[in-house]
């Protein structure tokens, strides 16, 4: 029997995960949940680039989606809004006896309070339901990839996590220098920069939900930014880069356990692939640029590269973006196992990574 499912929020995640939903027979798409009222009453295929040939028509009340009592909802909302109900949303589903799997980043509770965490679990109990979050990164690539690389491991010295996004096809000059930062001093990057506050809870969660797989508590995090420059003019998309400015920033956040650094996830952003400061190169024609770079220093020793990009090196479809569809595709993948676990907060299980206590 086809699992009755519904789709919360239609953006750049969203949206792909529509598209599986309504091509993918294992599924029966229930309803659709939009924010802007401009989609409401489209049928769901118009909302993802396919036929609209559904019959199922999008809806920005919430309540009628609560009361279709699907399967499954996958909330896929995001947090930039100025109101966020995101958590009040959800706990009202799962009380609702709704299993929600969720890409917004909740993806490590206690990082949020016991308060938080509390009111997930009690949601949950009331409702018989269970909350899942999925994403690519948090809720992957350290926690569950990473992780399980270390159950090849004697000992551990250190774990970092570098995440490297090639900016420079943004073609907006206030989104690339004003809100992101490029082309700026170097002196303007720094940990109080916006973009700091927009990142910081979703790392945290991604460094302690890794540290439980690895049967530690971390006892603190530590923030660094670091800005790198050019000496000569850089031309990108949203036109000229001078030289001595901005050209990559790399985010780190340092968790440390028994005295010393034990894991980090450093997010950069570069404008150029030329900046061999950071280990980075050119790349050769055809070659992929690495989205994910592990490296696991101790006995052994491993480095992990994971290149990513879209079917046969061409962007295609509503959702062109790669690392958009691996975060709706977590989310989809996960719903058969989620469903099959007991009420209340499910998290993916890792086998036999290494235990660091």
């Amino acid at each position: 029997m086809a699992i009755r499912v519904a789709q919360w929020a239609t953006g750049a995640v969203g949206r792909a995960a529509l598209q599986e939903f309504i091509e993918n027979d294992s599924f029966q798409l229930t309803g659709v949940l939009v924010y802007d009222p401009d989609k409401a009453g489209q049928d769901a295929g118009t909302l993802c680039g396919l036929p609209p040939t559904t019959g199922v028509q999008a809806t920005t009340s919430k309540e009628h989606i609560l009361d279709l009592r699907p399967d499954v909802v996958v909330h896929a909302a995001s947090k930039a809004h100025a109101v966020q109900t995101n958590a009040e949303d959800i706990c009202r589903m799962l009380a609702a006896g709704i299993n929600v799997i969720s890409t917004t980043s909740y993806s490590h509770l206690p990082t949020y309070g016991a308060d938080t965490e509390a009111a997930f679990a009690a949601a949950c109990r009331v409702g018989g339901s269970r909350f899942h979050a999925a994403g690519e990164n948090p809720g992957f690539m350290f926690e569950r990839l990473v992780s399980t690389v270390t159950g090849l491991s004697k000992t551990i010295d250190r774990i970092d996590l570098y995440e490297a996004t090639d900016v420079s096809a943004v073609d907006s000059r206030p989104m690339l220098i004003d809100l992101m930062g490029m082309g700026r001093p170097p002196e303007d990057v720094s940990v109080d920069s916006p973009i700091i506050g927009k990142l910081d809870m979703a790392y945290r969660q991604a460094l302690n939900a890794t540290a439980d797989v690895l049967g530690i508590e971390l006892s603190h995090i530590e923030i660094d930014v670091d800005a790198t420059t050019l000496p000569h003019d850089l031309e990108v998309k949203a036109g000229t880069i001078e030289a001595g400015t901005v050209v990559g920033q790399r985010f780190s956040w340092v968790g440390h356990w028994s005295g010393r650094p034990i894991l980090a996830i450093h997010e950069e952003w570069v404008l150029t692939r030329d900046l061999p400061q950071w280990g980075l190169k050119p790349l050769e024609e055809g070659e992929r640029a690495p989205l994910i770079r592990a490296v696991i220093s101790g006995n052994p020793s491993f480095e992990l590269q994971l290149d990513v990009g879209p079917a046969d090196g061409r962007p295609t479809g509503a959702h062109a973006q790669p690392g958009h569809l691996m975060i709706a595709m977590s989310a989809v993948r996960a719903i058969p196992y989620v469903l099959a676990q007991p009420p209340g907060i499910v998290t993916a299980p890792v086998f036999g990574a290494i235990q660091l206590r």
